[in-house]
Formats: C-alpha cells, structure tokens, sequence
C-alpha cells in the first residue's frame, strides 16, 4: 500500500484592516473621549506610559496608534488627582 502525504493547511492569518477599519479605530476613540469630557475642556488625558497629556494630544497619540494597527481603549479615570481619560492600546 502507498502512503499517502497529509496535506498541509496554512494557518489562518488575521485579515489586515482596511484604512476605513483603522479610521474608525480612532474616531470611535475620539467620540469616547467627547462623551467623557462633555463640555469640559481642561481634561487631562493619562497615555500607556503614565505621562499625562491634552485631550488635542491625547487624539494625536490615538490617530497614529490606530494607523499603526493596535485596537485601542478610552475609559474614565483620575488622571492628576482629577477626573480624566486613561486611554490604552494593544494589538490584535
């Protein structure tokens, strides 16, 4: 009896995101943030690093992680001793 090879599967590989999936990334991330902070807008935002920074900043950092593929979190939290964004990103 011959042997027969067992084929090979290749393992799936995630799909990469498509620039309108990793442009929702942050504006889902940016509206997080607006619900947060409502009308106020001497909001600190805390990064992954524990440097606090702006909101403007803090929606720079989330824009460039999201074009740089990480999924991202924006939650409420005491950031310097007041009310605040931590924000934090991981990848898929």
């Amino acid at each position: 009896m011959g042997s027969k090879k067992k084929k090979q599967r290749k393992k799936a590989v995630g799909h990469t995101p498509s620039n309108a999936d990793l442009e929702m990334r942050w504006i889902n991330a940016w509206n997080e943030i607006y619900e947060i902070i409502g009308s106020r807008r001497e909001v600190k935002c805390q990064l992954p690093d524990g440097s606090a920074v702006t909101v403007e900043e803090c929606q720079g950092w989330l824009q460039q992680s999201a074009y740089a593929g990480y999924l991202l979190r924006v939650e409420f939290g005491m950031v310097l001793g007041s009310p605040g964004i931590i924000v934090s990103r991981w990848r898929d």
